[in-house]
């Protein structure tokens, strides 16, 4: 490993912790995979024309992984559990409700939702990362934005 290795863990642990916790809803996965995907990124040591392609491939191997862990029948079968925000169980700052919606949307729409909202991507990047077209991710977007207004309580105006 190299200081360059150490130095994306630091800039980019919270990015993917954040986007293991989006797609399996869970804490201790979320930690499992992100962990997972460090230790792939070590041992690969992959090569990178810049940045963004950087995080983009760290992104796409974390939204495998966790997509991999949803199929996996360890996971269907274990007991479903409260989706908490905060290991301490406390509320998180700003919109805690709205996160919490979107932790409870079913998979495609969370991932969606949460890459575009939260992390600023487009519905073209979002297809890339996620291996569907853009149309499917724009569709993903409208259907959960809609899911939230029902579960939220908002008209839409």
């Amino acid at each position: 490993m190299t200081g360059v290795s150490f130095a994306a863990l630091d800039k980019y642990k919270d990015l993917v912790y954040r986007t293991a916790l989006t797609v399996t809803g869970c804490h201790e996965d979320a930690e499992d995979i992100t962990q997972e995907v460090f230790f792939k990124y070590f041992r690969m040591d992959p090569e990178f024309e810049d940045e963004t392609h950087e995080k983009a491939w760290l992104l796409r191997v974390t939204i495998n992984a966790g997509r991999n862990l949803l199929r996996s029948a360890w996971f269907r079968k274990r007991a479903d559990v409260d989706i908490t925000l905060f290991p301490d169980g406390g509320d998180a700052p700003g919109d805690s409700a709205v996160l919490k919606a979107v932790l409870g949307l079913p998979e495609k729409y969370r991932t969606a939702i949460y890459l575009h909202y939260y992390e600023g991507y487009s519905a073209a990047e979002i297809a890339s990362l996620t291996g569907r077209s853009a149309a499917a991710v724009g569709q993903h977007l409208s259907r959960g934005r809609e899911k939230l207004r029902k579960i939220l309580g908002g008209d839409g105006a």
